[in-house]
Parts: structure tokens; sequence; C-alpha cells
């Protein structure tokens, strides 16, 4: 299972929707993609539901690195993600999802240049956003 975070608003901060939706038209045998927008916790119904072995956010993180780069943190890593545009840390649901299903769960995180206002992504994330989609869809079919 993918899960999309971030905000539409912030420019690179909606690095992880458009990962997921760009999974959603992929289309994956066995990969649900869910939105979950700025307050993933929204979507731990569904996740519980699916009962998935695997779950993976994705969203803008600050790993202090150049623009457009990614990396798979895990659950012991996340405390460094952005949080800023989330109701609830993804560290809490983490826990929470772990314990609920034992599934194992791991955060992409992609950095941002700007998680000013704006509709669009930067170049460099863009770019990676292109990458990571297509990196994920041949890991995953």
């Amino acid at each position: 299972m993918v899960v999309g975070v971030g905000s539409t608003l912030r420019s690179d901060d909606a690095a992880g929707l458009h990962i997921a939706l760009a999974l959603r038209t992929l289309a994956l045998p066995h990969v649900f993609v869910l939105l979950g927008d700025t307050a993933p916790e929204n979507v731990t119904g569904e996740v519980r539901r699916a009962r998935p072995t695997h779950v993976l956010f994705v969203d803008a993180a600050d790993l202090g690195e150049p623009p457009g780069s990614v990396r798979l943190l895990d659950a012991a890593e996340v405390g460094g993600m952005s949080s800023s545009t989330h109701t609830l840390p993804l560290g809490v649901i983490a826990d929470y999802l772990t314990r609920e299903l034992g599934c194992l769960v791991l955060f992409l995180g992609l950095q941002p240049r700007s998680v000013a206002f704006g509709d669009t992504l930067s170049d460099e994330v863009a770019g990676a956003v292109q990458e990571t989609v297509k990196a994920i869809g041949e890991a995953l079919s």
C-alpha cells in the first residue's frame, strides 16, 4: 500500500500526492494507493480494512540534501521528516498501524526546494517525482 501525503497548496510539499496519483494511473496489481493529503490519519480506516503487509508513506521531507533528493527511511528515522502540514506526525500513525496490523511501515522522503504557498513543483522535485514513480512501478509490477 502507498499513501501519498502533502499539501497541494505548498509547492513541493505536494510531491507525495503527485507520486500517489501517478501510481494510481499505472494500476499496479495488488498495490492499493491512497491520498492522505495533510491528514493521513484520516485514511487509517481504509488501511486497516485493506490489511496490507507493507505501507509506504511518500512525503516531502527535510533530508538536509539537495532539492529532489529521495531517501527511503524507516520508522526510527521519520523524526526528520517534515510534518508542518500534517495534523498528526507520521511516526505516530506508523506506530499505530504497526501495532494494529503488524505491517512494515516505511517512508519515502523527497527533499523539497520550497514549501511556500504555490501550486507547482520545482523542476528538481518534478524530476524526482517522475523517477520515483518509474522506480516504484518497476519494483512493484
